[in-house]
């Protein structure tokens, strides 16, 4: 599994303040998937975050470490939390030989992919109470609240996943399904 020095902070905050840490994340072999500090991330699609917690849903931006030691947005403020067990290999990429005091405070980090977490979480059950078979009813033959769940199944799907003609014909039964829920309001 390779490892890497990386630069995280926590995207939820406002003006690139949220918690920071650098310390050392393992890849999955896709890099899809990153092992920080006992936590999982997975990939993104995020404007101002490029990864996400899978237990939480936090948003994180994650990246290798700057080279001039500015890995903070230039807006952005607050201490940076620094694993131990790195602090000698970051140094000698920023080309320092201490760390600032006022920028950094040293932390222990878990430096141990949590695979075991991730698998456990991926494969989970999905307790929902949404009857897959509504999809496949006629539009007319459908109740007022199987109406409703199934726009709100429809309303959760990423249709930029899906394959071109896969996302088309998706779309059009969504709006097939709202405007049916629009007549049924009317009446």
């Amino acid at each position: 599994m390779k490892s890497e020095i990386v630069y995280v902070e926590n995207k939820t905050e406002a003006n690139h303040n949220g918690k920071a840490w650098i310390g050392k994340c393992f890849f999955s072999k896709t890099k899809q998937t990153i092992y920080f500090n006992g936590n999982i991330y997975k990939k993104g699609k995020g404007i101002s975050s490029n990864y996400f917690d899978l237990e939480t849903g936090i948003n994180y931006w994650i990246s290798g470490v700057k080279k001039n030691g500015d890995d903070r947005h230039k807006s952005g403020k607050g201490v940076i939390e620094i694993d131990t067990s790195i602090i000698e290999e970051y140094l000698n990429i920023i080309g320092e030989k201490e760390l600032q005091k006022n920028k950094f405070k040293i932390a222990e980090l878990n430096n141990v992919p949590a695979k075991e977490k991730a698998t456990e979480i991926l494969n989970e059950k999905y307790e929902g109470t949404f009857d897959d078979s509504i999809k496949f009813k006629e539009i007319n033959d459908l109740t007022d609240n199987e109406l409703t769940d199934l726009i709100e199944y429809y309303t959760e799907m990423d249709f930029t996943e899906m394959y071109k003609k896969n996302r088309k014909s998706y779309i059009e039964h969504f709006e097939e399904l709202k405007s049916e829920q629009e007549k049924r309001e009317l009446i």
